[in-house]
């Protein structure tokens, strides 16, 4: 214990020289126990070129989608760090990419941020989406809105949160009056028939040798594959998003490996990341998250899934009044490159939601600080007590700390 309070003050201290940086950094690794990620640790390691290639080819695939018009990278975008630029995504009936998809006007809000696809193919990923509600559970089981028979006859938790967002409407299948095969088939069929009917429309498409079809077709039969079912598309998506989108060396992976410095600068920040700023209590481990499900208190906004446009976050899959507004702590590697943030991507920058941990009113302008029916209340009193303890009094703290998670 006493050393534990010794380590504390230590990294506490805020009479700091080039000297106690480079201590306080050797004790942050050591108490820690820091090592650079591990990129290649990932599922489907051992994947043929033919399976990843089958999975681009999916992934890059309108015919998934109900109308012929939408596929899995149009929010998902290499200059975009592989998510789409928008505070939430544009699903069906949208055009082009990025910003285009929001000024043509006419596409599907979907209600979510889209995360971005890096490394979460790496071994230690167990839970996806924002509310977790793909995830692999302490029984061994993969828990899913398909149910755990289903969701059991894939081979791991990322192929099923692969096929996902082919069962939802405003993301691939196509809104409520849409006139296609796949709506057709769905009509208001739940999970578990929706699959059925969404994987036997799919089948069909590609046994008729469809428009966009062909490649695949060939592909898959070289490889022995009898029908291109959604257990088969979410594997091989599955296999590509593992190998394509793995994480890459950063400048804080050198660092650890004693490969490169950090300014000094960015050695203040790190201190105030593990120390002082509680940021490493979520955000831990090589890929600094922790399979789990934290509030912020992040302000409503004009749109989510649930009724009155709410978003309940983790309690719409637990069903649970403590998981109310709790999302997953997401991963902070290449964090820089991933803006906006936030689950409905209202923090347009990096610093507005490093600020929101520990000031939760600074995102409200002065009209709606003025507004008494602010709906914000609610998602307030949710925020984590941890977030009580965070220490960020001056600015420049603030500033160091966002140049350490731009290493990241």
């Amino acid at each position: 214990m006493k050393q534990f309070i010794l380590i504390f003050l230590l990294l506490s201290s805020t009479s700091i020289c080039a000297n106690d940086l480079d201590l306080k950094m050797s004790i942050i690794k050591e108490l820690y126990q820091l090592t650079p990620k591990e990129c290649n640790n990932i599922r489907f390691n051992d994947s043929s070129n033919e399976k990843v290639h089958l999975g681009k080819l999916l992934f890059e695939s309108k015919v998934l989608s109900g109308n012929d018009e939408i596929a899995c990278i149009n929010c998902h975008l290499d200059e975009f760090s592989i998510t789409d630029g928008l505070p939430l995504a544009i699903g069906v009936n949208g055009m082009g990419e990025g910003m285009d998809r929001m000024s043509h006007g006419m596409g599907a809000i979907v209600a979510r941020n889209a995360i971005s696809l890096i490394g979460v193919g790496h071994k230690s990923f167990n839970q996806f989406f924002w509310d977790g509600k793909v995830g692999l559970g302490d029984d061994g089981n993969i828990y899913s809105q398909l149910g755990t028979d289903l969701s059991n006859k894939f081979s791991n938790a990322l192929a099923v949160a692969a096929v996902m967002p082919l069962l939802e409407r405003d993301e691939l299948i196509g809104t409520s009056n849409a006139n296609n095969d796949i709506s057709k088939a769905v009509d208001e069929k739940l999970y578990n028939d929706k699959f059925n009917a969404v994987s036997g429309v799919i089948v069909n498409k590609f046994k008729n040798n469809g428009p966009g079809t062909k490649e695949i077709n060939e592909l898959a039969q070289s490889l022995g594959i009898e029908e291109m079912d959604l257990k088969t598309i979410g594997e091989h998506l599955g296999i590509f998003i593992a190998n394509e989108f793995k994480c890459s060396e950063s400048l804080f992976d050198k660092y650890l490996a004693g490969d490169a410095a950090l300014t000094d600068t960015q050695k203040r920040g790190a201190i105030t990341f593990y120390g002082e700023g509680r940021c490493a209590t979520c955000h831990s481990g090589n890929f600094f998250r922790n399979n789990s499900f934290h509030s912020i208190g992040v302000y409503q906004g004009k749109f989510g899934p649930h009724s009155r446009h709410r978003d309940i976050g983790r309690a719409g899959v637990t069903f649970r009044l403590e998981d109310l507004y709790k999302f997953r702590t997401p991963t902070l590697v290449n964090i820089k490159n991933t803006p906006p943030y936030g689950h409905n991507g209202s923090f347009e920058t990096l610093e507005d939601v490093v600020i929101q941990h520990f000031n939760p009113v600074y995102i409200f302008s002065e009209e709606e600080l003025n507004n008494k029916f602010l709906d914000a209340g609610a998602t307030l009193g949710s925020r984590d007590p941890i977030l009580g303890a965070i220490r960020i009094t001056k600015e420049s703290i603030l500033k160091d700390l966002i140049s350490f998670l731009e290493t990241l």
